[in-house]
């Protein structure tokens, strides 16, 4: 789907929508609750002027490997709960550490390090978040950011595939 007129997105705007892919919408600076909720096809977001993510937004889309979120302020709670295959989340601001809400990460198995038959069968902690490297001390010990601190890693570390 791709929409270059569209600002902001509403609460459950895109919920249940299976066959959802790719998101390219390049002018969206706001994604209510639960908007892409159950997207469970969905592998590719573009959403480079994204300021606020509310809670649920992306919870269970299972296909949703990398994530990059260039303006992103606030993450609200549960947002990528069930995004069983991230392994990947981008953070570029460097003005501020962006806010986020309770267990945002919950069932990101590769995040967690949490085994799963389907989506990580090893268990790996092979998912990291990636912020500026001059807030990254600042992540690590943010409320809420904290209980992902051994997988947050310096922008300079990102190697784009």
């Amino acid at each position: 789907y791709t929409n270059d007129r569209i600002t902001n997105i509403r609460t459950h705007a895109f919920q249940y929508c299976g066959s959802l892919i790719s998101v390219d919408l390049p002018k969206v600076t706001s994604i209510g609750s639960h908007a892409f909720q159950y997207c469970g096809s969905l592998t590719s977001i573009n959403l480079p002027k994204v300021t606020s993510i509310e809670n649920f937004v992306f919870e269970n889309c299972s296909s949703l490997i990398s994530v990059d979120l260039p303006k992103v302020t606030s993450i609200g709670s549960y947002a990528f709960n069930y995004c069983s295959s991230l392994t990947k989340l981008i953070i570029r601001t460097t003005t501020q550490v962006c806010t986020l809400g309770s267990n945002a990460f919950d069932s990101c198995y590769h995040i967690l390090g949490t085994t799963d038959a389907t989506y990580n069968p090893s268990g790996l902690k092979d998912g990291y978040i990636y912020v500026p490297d001059e807030l990254v001390d600042s992540y690590k010990s943010a409320t809420n950011w904290r209980r992902y601190a051994s997988q947050i890693k310096p922008l300079s570390e990102y190697v784009e595939e």
